[in-house]
C-alpha cells in the first residue's frame, strides 16, 4: 500500500485531535460507562423467586388485604369503594363494586416473562385510583400494555397499563362494540375486540383493533357470543358460545383457528390456567374442555353427575383440576377422563401457580395450599386475618 505525504500529515492531525478530545475533562482516573442491568426496573427490587401473594377481601369491605405466601405476613390497602369482585392480571388487582365503580390496586409483586427466562419483582403496594363507568362492569382484561373494561352498554374503556405501572390512571379510548358483549383482549400489541351489528345482541365476531379502537386489518373471525379468554404463551384463546378460537401471531400477521366445537354451550365463567403456560381449561354443562394454545388442540373430560363451579389447568399435559358445587376438588386424567384424586374442601375460589393450587374458605378464614402434583395433598393451611370471600393470586 502507498501512502502519500499528505495522507501521513492528515493522519497525524486526526490522531492529535483524537488524543486531545480524549484528554478533555480527564481526571486522570479510568473512565467507565454505567450500563442499565438487564431486567432493571426503577423503584422495584428484583428477587430470585416469585413473590406470590393472595389478594383477598371480605365482601363489601373497603379494604384489600395481601397475604404473602412466602412469609405469611399481611398488609392492608384501604379502598374507596366496597369490594364485590376481584380480577387480577398478575400484578394489578381490579376491585369493582358490582356496579359501575372500579378501583385499581398495584399489588407490588409481579413476574415478567421473557419466555426463555423470567424476572421477579417487588415494590410498594398502593391504590392507583378509581374509575366511574357509565354502565355496570362486565369484563376486565389486563395484559402487557393495556387494560380493558367492558360494560353492559357494549362500551370498552381502554387504559394504558404502562401508566398504571407508574402509578397513573390514564384512559386511552372508549370503543363501541355495537353489541351487548363488551370484551376486548390485549394481545400482540393489539386488541381482540368482540364486535356485533346490534347493540341489543351479543357480538358475533372478533376484530383486531389498535388502542384507539381503529381496525388494523390484521384479523376478523366469527365468534358467537364471546365469553371467556386466556392469553397463553402459544396465543390467545377465546371461548364462543359453540366454539373456541385460537389467535396466534405469526410474523406480522394474526392467524385465527377455530377449534373443535364443544358439545354444549360453553360456561360464561371463563378459563382457569397456570401462568406462563400453553394450556387452559373451562367447563361446559357436562364436562371440561382443555385447550393447548401452541398445538391449537382440544381435549374433553366428561364430569358426569357433577356441577362444576371452577376448573383450571396445571399445564402438565396430563391432568386438569375441577371444583364442584358439593365442595370437592377433583384431579382428572386428561387422556382417559379417570378421576385421579378427590379431596373434600369447602372453598369459594380456585387459583393455581407453577407449584400449588390455592382455595379460599371464607367461613374458616383459611387458604388451602394444595400440591396438585401429589394426589391433592394439603401442603399448608394458611390462616388469614379476615374472611376471604373474594380471593385472587398475584405475583405468580
Amino acid at each position: 500500500m502507498i501512502i502519500s505525504r499528505a495522507g501521513q500529515l492528515l493522519g497525524a492531525v486526526s490522531l492529535g485531535l483524537t488524543l486531545a478530545m480524549a484528554a478533555c475533562g480527564s481526571t486522570g482516573q479510568p473512565q467507565s460507562v454505567e450500563e442499565t442491568p438487564h431486567g432493571y426496573i426503577d423503584g422495584a427490587e428484583e428477587l430470585s423467586e416469585a413473590q406470590s401473594a393472595i389478594a383477598y377481601a371480605p365482601r363489601s369491605a373497603r379494604e384489600l388485604r395481601l397475604f404473602d405466601l412466602g412469609t405469611g405476613s399481611e398488609k392492608e390497602i384501604g379502598l374507596s369503594i366496597g369490594a364485590e369482585r376481584l380480577t387480577e392480571d398478575g400484578r394489578f388487582v381490579y376491585v369493582d363494586d358490582g356496579d359501575r365503580a372500579l378501583e385499581v390496586v398495584d399489588s407490588g409483586v409481579w413476574t415478567v416473562d421473557h419466555t426463555d427466562h423470567v424476572h421477579y419483582y417487588r415494590a410498594a403496594a398502593r391504590s392507583v385510583g378509581t374509575l366511574s363507568l357509565d354502565a355496570p362492569i362486565r369484563t376486565i382484561v389486563g395484559f402487557a400494555a393495556h387494560t380493558t373494561i367492558g360494560t353492559a352498554d357494549g362500551q370498552v374503556t381502554v387504559l394504558d397499563r404502562r401508566e398504571l405501572e407508574a402509578g397513573k390512571l390514564v384512559r386511552l379510548a372508549t370503543i363501541d362494540s355495537t353489541s351487548s358483549t363488551a370484551l376486548a383482549v390485549p394481545y400482540a400489541d393489539q386488541l381482540l375486540v368482540a364486535v356485533g351489528d346490534d347493540p341489543r345482541q351479543p357480538a358475533d365476531r372478533i376484530v383486531a383493533m389498535d388502542a384507539q379502537g381503529r381496525p388494523t386489518g390484521a384479523l376478523q373471525t366469527p365468534c358467537a357470543a364471546p365469553r371467556g379468554w386466556a392469553v397463553l404463551r402459544g396465543g390467545a384463546v377465546l371461548a364462543c358460545e359453540n366454539s373456541l378460537v385460537r389467535v396466534k401471531r405469526e410474523g406480522d400477521k394474526l392467524i385465527a383457528k377455530v377449534l373443535a366445537s364443544p358439545r354444549t354451550p360453553v360456561s360464561p365463567n371463563g378459563f382457569g390456567y397456570r401462568p406462563r403456560s400453553n394450556e387452559a381449561a373451562l367447563a361446559d354443562r357436562t364436562g371440561i374442555w382443555s385447550v393447548n394454545a401452541a398445538k391449537a388442540s382440544l381435549r374433553y373430560v366428561p364430569a358426569t353427575g357433577r356441577e362444576l363451579v371452577a376448573v383450571a389447568s396445571p399445564a402438565d399435559g396430563s391432568t386438569v383440576l375441577a371444583l364442584d358445587a358439593s365442595d370437592v376438588l377433583i384431579s382428572y386424567d386428561l387422556a382417559t377422563g379417570r378421576v385421579l384424586a378427590e379431596k373434600p374442601l369447602r372453598a369459594a375460589s380456585l387459583t393455581l401457580d407453577v407449584n400449588r393450587a390455592y382455595l379460599a374458605d371464607p367461613e374458616a378464614r383459611v387458604i388451602h395450599e394444595i400440591d396438585y402434583r401429589d394426589g391433592l395433598r394439603t401442603a399448608r393451611t394458611l390462616q388469614v386475618a379476615e374472611q376471604p370471600d373474594l380471593a385472587v393470586e398475584v405475583g405468580r
